[in-house]
């Protein structure tokens, strides 16, 4: 530990008189949850990667629980990579860097990553001779551990991930897509040499070829992002475009459910068609797919997905999805059906230049696989229809001041009382007149197991025009759990820094402890990214 403290404190002290700009966190919350995918809405997802890790705050722990897969101007598609189950309207926080040259450099990385056709026809446009290769990747190494002065165990996480994109491989129409991790808790080898695939996760790993300008054929594994709430498909994709319209299929299976490891028994088959538009006044794109899953060859699920995203209405954004089970198996006989399973609704729209309003409403039924999940399929159906609302306004009160507040309601049947969230926070850019960042932001919480309330307070400073980060915080929790005798209180102190250590090499060190006589616990996060 003395020796984590004095790289931290030599770090401040050779950078802190060179301030320049602000590195910032990105708060986002969980806006919709399928069976493999989960999305984050953002204000912007500026400065975000495919590949980031996203964090929540876990009992006041900032703890790594989201992988990015795709993304958008305002929302990404996300892979849970830890094994803590995720609600609709969770608090999801996004590091991210706001010096004007990193996030340059990370918008073009995002666009070379989502947009791979668009981007393949503007470097024809650019240089009219043979497509050239563009490379981007990312190597990062990251430790989480967990000690205390209690006899409980301590723990330690490491976490090896590489993500490397090729366009164009030696100017060829080729391509190639992976993202892959590692990870492992000391003293749990055992658990991995069980199973390879207990420690290892292929979110990407893909080859396409481009036919011509308007379509594509790719093989491995890779998410669409014209159908990405299916979830990553193992197998064979193509897409063609005429005009506005697209077309498109794909034959292969579906990653394990259990370990996300290949499992070719589980077959999957569909088509899409859709339609982009663009104008002046904003974009629309449309998307219907009919997908046929199965296990062993005989039919899990068969359903119906379309998508809706809309933004020529001035200031107004909408996106609407949802899902139509078309397949039913009871008592061991297949019927044809029409069920709604999952609807989707959100509402964005800027009333003034300095106001934002955002409201979503979510109705979501158990996902039913009847040959995966056929010893428990009545157990499933008996769970009611969960549904949600959610209500979130930001104010730009002036340059440098923000604010904001979000609640949300979500309940079914068999709670005991609905959940309720209600979530304020205030921003100041430059405290001080010295580039410092300060948030101060409250959450309270009633659901029905708890009534909790947390009370948090960061500040933040750059050096260094933004190759250099600051950051300290504290925060007051106070979870009243029912039934339970006593309340849970803890005062939560945090300490972060990370720096740009050599040409695209960072160092993050993020430390945090709460104050619990008579025992103490600590937790500490390493990450080393190597970007090229």
């Amino acid at each position: 530990m003395r020796f984590v403290f004095s790289i931290c404190v030599l770090l401040v002290f050779v950078h802190s008189m060179n301030a320049q700009t602000s590195s910032e966190s990105e708060n986002g919350t969980v806006s919709f949850l399928s069976s493999q995918n989960i999305y984050v809405k953002f204000q912007s997802t500026k400065g975000i990667l495919v590949g980031d890790t996203l964090f929540s705050n876990i009992n006041n722990v900032l703890t790594p629980i989201l992988v990015v897969k795709n993304l958008s101007s305002t929302s990404v598609v996300c892979e849970n990579i830890s094994s803590n189950k995720l609600m609709l309207n969770d608090k999801i926080i996004a590091k991210r860097n706001s010096d004007k040259k990193i996030i340059e450099k990370q918008k073009s990385e995002i666009e070379n990553i989502m947009n791979e056709e668009t981007d393949t026809l503007n470097l024809a446009k650019t240089n009219n001779s043979a497509p050239k290769q563009k490379i981007n990747g990312r190597i990062s190494i990251s430790d989480y551990s967990n000690f205390s002065n209690t006899p409980e165990d301590n723990s330690n996480r490491l976490n090896y991930s590489l993500m490397l994109n090729i366009r164009n491989i030696s100017n060829s129409n080729f391509s190639l897509d992976s993202y892959i991790s590692f990870r492992h808790e000391t003293g749990e080898w055992n658990y991995i040499q069980s199973n390879i695939f207990n420690g290892l996760k292929i979110y990407n790993l893909s080859v396409k070829y481009d036919l011509g300008k308007k379509s594509f054929v790719s093989i491995g594994r890779k998410i669409n992002s014209n159908i990405s709430n299916i979830g990553a498909i193992d197998g064979l994709q193509a897409e063609k475009s005429f005009n506005n319209f697209f077309i498109g299929g794909f034959a292969g299976s579906r990653p394990n459910y259990l370990d996300y490891s290949f499992d070719f028994k589980l077959f999957q088959a569909g088509a899409y068609f859709g339609h982009n538009f663009s104008s002046s006044k904003g974009n629309m794109q449309s998307t219907l797919s009919i997908v046929n899953q199965t296990n062993n060859l005989i039919t899990d699920r068969r359903f119906v997905y379309f998508q809706h995203n809309n933004s020529l209405v001035k200031n107004l954004n909408v996106f609407y999805s949802l899902e139509l089970d078309l397949y039913q198996k009871l008592n061991d006989k297949s019927q044809n059906v029409l069920n709604f399973t999952n609807t989707f609704l959100s509402l964005r729209y800027k009333i003034f230049k300095k106001i934002t309003l955002t409201t979503t409403y979510d109705s979501r039924k158990n996902v039913i696989y009847y040959e995966t999940y056929k010893n428990y399929i009545n157990t499933l159906i008996e769970t009611e229809t969960r549904q949600g609302y959610s209500f979130r306004i930001n104010y730009n009160v002036t340059k440098h001041l923000f604010t904001g507040v979000k609640t949300g309601y979500r309940f079914q049947k068999s709670d005991t009382r609905p959940s309720k969230n209600l979530y304020a926070f205030i921003t100041y850019n430059n405290l001080f007149g010295k580039s410092v960042t300060s948030t101060l932001s409250s959450t309270i919480l009633e659901t029905s197991y708890l009534n909790g309330k947390v009370f948090n307070l960061r500040l933040s400073k750059g050096l260094m025009s933004g190759k250099m980060n600051f950051e300290c915080g504290y925060s007051f929790v106070h979870y009243k759990i029912l039934k339970a005798e006593l309340p849970l209180i803890q005062h939560i102190a945090s300490i972060g820094i990370s720096s740009e250590i050599y040409k695209n090499l960072s160092l993050s060190v993020n430390f945090e402890t709460d104050f619990e006589k008579p025992n103490r616990f600590y937790r500490l996060y390493l990450q080393v990214r190597k970007r090229f």
